[in-house]
């Protein structure tokens, strides 16, 4: 299809839409994230007791998707591995297949190892995934032992923002062109002012004699016919 318009008022059935045409509308004004106010996103991860973490209420959006959690939500891990330490995720996860079509907070448990690194995300056609918070998980212990916050990361999470931007580069760009051409301008103005200046104040004998002068204060000895431009 070339072209495509929506949304528009069905009439016998005529004009139905699916969740990926309203995921692509909204996909052009917003960019994935957490939901803010004053650049503070809720969804905060935080430790509990045990081998248990909270995550606190908040809003997200991933790819043309809504999520919202209205109450505070209980994790928890795996136990300890016995020799080394792991690190888990908290992950929000879109997931687009017929048998979820959901976006869900989850624990994404990570591998033991003797420098443990954070389980990967997700990305494809049907499933994405951001993270809120690494939870390390000490060998042998029986609690958390740290959560590090991931939230304001945009490489894994970060904050939503509107894709609708001025285009202030533009605008300094034209401001320094036509600053430059007024420069150039006074410039000139400048070497005008000062050669008919200059000019003026050829003695005219004729005359007397004409002179201009400029200053806050008159000429102490001015003579005939002079001039003084008073620039107080």
């Amino acid at each position: 299809m070339a072209e495509e318009s929506s949304f528009f008022n069905s009439v016998n059935g005529d004009r139905q839409y699916d969740m990926e045409q309203f995921a692509l509308y909204f996909k052009q004004f917003l960019s994935n994230g957490l939901y803010h106010t004053n650049s503070v996103p809720a969804l905060l991860v935080q430790l509990d007791s045990g081998m248990s973490t909270l995550l606190e209420p908040g809003s997200a959006y991933i790819e043309g998707f809504m999520y919202r959690n209205t109450e505070e939500i209980q994790f928890t891990h795996d136990p300890a591995d016995v020799t080394n330490p792991r690190v888990d995720r908290i992950v929000l996860r879109l997931d687009k297949n017929l048998n979820a079509r959901h976006i869900k907070a989850f624990i994404k448990k990570g591998t033991p190892g003797t420098i443990p690194i954070p389980p990967s995300l997700q990305r494809d056609e049907m499933i994405y995934e951001i993270s809120l918070a690494q939870v390390k998980i000490d060998a042998g212990k029986s609690q958390v032992t740290s959560v590090v916050d991931e939230r304001l990361d945009p490489a894994v999470a970060g904050l939503v923002s509107s894709l609708i931007t001025v285009p202030t580069e533009q605008f300094v760009e034209e401001w320094n062109r036509w600053m430059v051409d007024m420069n150039l301008k006074k410039d000139n103005y400048q070497r005008e002012w000062e050669s008919w200046f200059q000019g003026i104040q050829v003695q005219n004998p004729a005359m007397g004699g004409i002179t201009f002068f400029t200053g806050k204060s008159a000429p102490s000895t001015p003579s005939l016919n002079d001039r003084w431009l008073d620039t107080t």
